[in-house]
């Protein structure tokens, strides 16, 4: 009994550790900017919880002085760049009127933070920030705001839209959102192993010790299932030699992600857009398509959806046909729900 109360005694502070490392969301305040970008491509940076983000602005040709345009900000996959799936839709987007945001979340290329952070809470509060530096902005038409999300960005984006009273929809490009399953963290006493197991990571952190582990792994996964197949899809992306290989990419996670991207489950949370529009678009190949179809499905609001046949997760990251069709769809749907 006495070692049983040690265990306890351990244990139970590091699961606190992992739980509190969680962040809340929190809306920074718009501070109207003095700036105007011409059209074209700039880097910019502003702040997340203290953290310098890192994004690439995209203003159309068209761009008059003096004009207002509708903007969005495009919530990266998890490990991804701004220069990968978000710079791709950033740059069609911009063709479509929009003034459009990718960027590095935090840790993530060249933004600061922990090194290869996939936390979708962090990422939800850079995704809000990223809102707040457009918005901030004199040539942004404040009452034309939208989020999408890529990939895991269709966790990270939702959940800061569904907090900010100032986007007017969502779309969601090939979400990736059934992570809280297969980390089988939807059972509390998984979540709390993983809350320990981050809170040891999270320990670690404080003296300077980052534990990554690998995004996509030296031996990829043989079989059918949805993380296999999630493996075998990336793969054929962002490794070395492939298409969407990048020299500031890293092929790790930071472990101390692990709590939050095991509590983050969008599922509980489609009640909250029962007065927000949303547009998903979704291959009907890919390993990611059907717990996207059943989040859509419990959606009780305005949505359209998009299915596109022949086209896998990772398609969506790089081939201008499925964006095209998925660029297109929502623009359509924005259009339609914003006038």
């Amino acid at each position: 009994m006495t070692t049983l109360f040690i265990i306890l005694g351990v244990l139970t502070p590091l699961a606190v550790i992992g739980r509190s490392s969680i962040e809340r969301l929190t809306i920074p305040k718009t501070i109207p900017l003095n700036q105007t970008y011409p059209a074209g491509k700039h880097r910019v940076e502003f702040k997340s919880k203290g953290k310098t983000i890192v994004g690439n602005l995209f203003i159309p040709d068209d761009y008059q002085e003096g004009e207002k345009k509708p903007a969005m900000v495009i919530a990266p996959p998890a490990t991804s760049l701004k220069e990968h799936a978000a710079g791709f839709y950033a740059e069609k987007f911009v063709k479509k009127g929009y003034i459009t945001l990718s960027i590095d979340t935090r840790g993530i290329g060249e933004s600061e933070g922990i090194e290869c952070d996939v936390d979708p809470y962090h990422h939800a509060n850079d995704v809000a920030s990223a809102v707040t530096f457009l918005d901030s902005l004199k040539q942004v038409d404040s009452d034309k705001l939208f989020n999408v999300g890529v990939c895991a960005g269709g966790v990270s984006s939702p959940y800061a839209t569904f907090h900010d009273k100032r986007i007017k929809a969502q779309g969601l490009i090939t979400p990736s959102i059934a992570g809280p399953e297969l980390m089988k963290s939807t059972l509390l006493p998984v979540r709390i192993i993983i809350y320990t197991i981050g809170g040891i990571f999270n320990l670690l952190k404080f003296f300077g010790l980052n534990v990554k582990l690998p995004a996509i792994p030296s031996k990829i996964p043989e079989g059918d299932g949805p993380a296999a197949r999630g493996m075998q899809e990336i793969s054929t992306y962002y490794l070395p030699g492939k298409v969407g290989h990048h020299k500031r990419w890293i092929n790790n996670t930071s472990a101390t992600s692990l709590p939050g991207v095991a509590r983050l489950h969008i599922f509980n949370h489609a009640k909250e857009f029962d007065s927000i529009p949303v547009v998903q678009v979704v291959g009907k190949e890919a390993y990611s398509a059907e717990p996207a179809m059943r989040f859509y499905h419990s959606l009780k609001g305005p949505k359209e959806l998009l299915e596109i046949d022949n086209t896998n997760h990772v398609d969506f990251y790089y081939k201008d046909e499925p964006a095209d069709k998925a660029v297109e769809k929502v623009d359509s749907f924005f259009k339609k729900v914003v006038s």
